[in-house]
């Protein structure tokens, strides 16, 4: 993991399941009934409100949120960059990145349920993962 406090903080999980630090960490926090990607989706969800809120606000907030999506194609550092590229791997990517790019507002409803299928397929993925790992356990 990256961050330490990431780490202290599946020690301590593990710790307490009494499991060894060679389980996967997706199973630990699964089993703790800490998702990885619910604060991820919070996020995600609350940075399409605010950019839907920049687009109904009038004046200087809206002409500064239209020259940072202008400033996107040339720096990957700027908000509307970063935000553009958290956009990928949902189904509907590319309508919501033309939303943007045009300055029209993402249905929050329709977000929210792409975001929602996207995580069941990772967690789908990762408990296909956890499956074969104790398959290859149990032949051991």
């Amino acid at each position: 993991m990256d961050c330490p406090l990431q780490t202290v903080h599946m020690c301590l999980l593990e710790g307490i399941l009494g499991v060894k630090c060679t389980t996967p960490n997706w199973s630990v926090l699964r089993e703790c009934g800490q998702e990885p990607g619910l604060l991820q989706f919070y996020w995600f969800r609350a940075a399409v409100r605010f950019y839907n809120a920049l687009l109904c606000s009038l004046g200087t907030l809206t002409e500064v949120l239209k020259a940072d999506i202008a400033m996107s194609t040339v720096n990957k550092k700027c908000w509307s960059a970063e935000f553009l590229d958290a956009l990928h791997g949902l189904e509907r990517s590319g309508d919501f990145q033309h939303r943007v790019r045009t300055l029209q507002t993402i249905p929050q409803l329709e977000f929210v349920a792409d975001v929602r299928k996207r995580s069941r397929s990772i967690w789908s993925q990762a408990n296909q993962v956890g499956n074969e790992y104790q398959t290859d356990e149990a032949a051991k």
